[in-house]
């Protein structure tokens, strides 16, 4: 049993409860009492990572990423590590790509009683009961708002890859392909379909076979160099980040296709790597340090309150470079 639950049997706030349970005298002897009660009938155990916290001692912050091998993900973690460290606190990776890998990684996280956790939003069914037991939990990502009464940051991936697309339509491209998957619901697919309806400009996905163990760069430089001898016509290629489009990069040029004469390239995320390109990458800039700046924020805000929640849409920047 949580705090929460705690509050919501005996019909008072999460915070009267935590007081009571340390034996604060602005709670009454006979509430104090209850509950107590409840919460030794209930085998509640309290979050000791949280309590060093509060009290400004050194402890961890939980961070369940996909691997490190992103480089967005590696300068992403690189920022909050940054922010973390001269507070005093301490970042633990907890790798995890497959439901296997995520439930391995919950379960460390709990058993080394971690104060709070940054996680990609896309499970956030099962993060969620790391907040019913007293961590913070705060979701990076996803395809959208979610409604699961924790905080989440969201770049806004639609409006940037719809305004990237639109500008590849206005430097007279065409025949414009995505790598990446074709899902409905992931926003810069959902731009990219948006963007060439209105143009009236046929769709071309460049199907992407790869599994969470897969290297995707291969993946990705295998799938446009099939594509491109089926579809020679192609003039451009918006790659759903930077290091497919880096993959897709040396398959154009393999193919004889240079860029952006006859073949535009565009990525998403800005890492730092795409500016050294030759030619250098246009791109979208998801911005790590308002990112990271916003995760920061809210993590804290819940440690301070667990009720605490809110939505924080981020926006990203179109970058123009040479590929284009």
């Amino acid at each position: 049993m949580t705090q929460k639950e705690i509050a919501k049997a005996l019909n008072i706030t999460q915070a009267a409860v935590s007081m009571a349970l340390k034996g604060s005298e602005r709670i009454s002897p006979v509430l104090r009492e209850s509950v107590r009660k409840l919460a030794e009938e209930a085998g509640y155990r309290p979050n000791l990572a949280g309590q060093m916290l509060r009290r400004k001692r050194i402890s961890v912050i939980g961070a369940v990423f996909p691997r490190l091998t992103n480089l967005f993900y590696a300068e992403l973690f690189q920022e909050i590590q940054r922010q973390l460290q001269p507070r005093g606190y301490m970042l633990y990776l907890a790798p995890a790509e497959t439901p296997e890998e995520r439930r391995r990684a919950m379960e460390n996280l709990r058993r080394m009683r971690v104060a709070g956790v940054i996680a990609l939003a896309y499970n956030a069914e099962e993060l969620a009961s790391l907040r019913e037991e007293g961590i913070a939990l705060v979701l990076y990502g996803g395809n959208r708002e979610l409604q699961a009464g924790v905080s989440q940051i969201l770049p806004d991936r639609y409006r940037a890859a719809l305004e990237l697309v639109r500008f590849l339509i206005a430097r007279g491209r065409r025949r414009i392909a995505y790598l990446g998957t074709d899902f409905e619901e992931e926003p810069r697919s959902r731009a990219y379909s948006d963007a060439l309806a209105e143009a009236g400009l046929p769709r071309l996905f460049i199907p992407l076979n790869a599994s969470p163990a897969s290297n995707f760069m291969d993946a990705g430089f295998r799938a446009v160099e099939r594509f491109l001898k089926r579809h020679p016509e192609t003039d451009a290629v918006f790659a759903h980040n930077d290091e497919l489009a880096l993959a897709a990069s040396r398959a154009i040029t393999l193919a004889g296709y240079p860029i952006p004469e006859k073949i535009a390239l565009a990525g998403f995320d800005n890492i730092s790597s795409g500016a050294y390109l030759t030619p250098s990458l246009t791109t979208v800039e998801q911005p790590r340090q308002k990112i990271t700046d916003a995760l920061i924020s809210e993590l804290f805000a819940t440690l301070e309150n667990p009720d605490h929640h809110a939505f924080v849409s981020i926006p990203c920047r179109l970058v123009v470079r040479e590929s284009t």
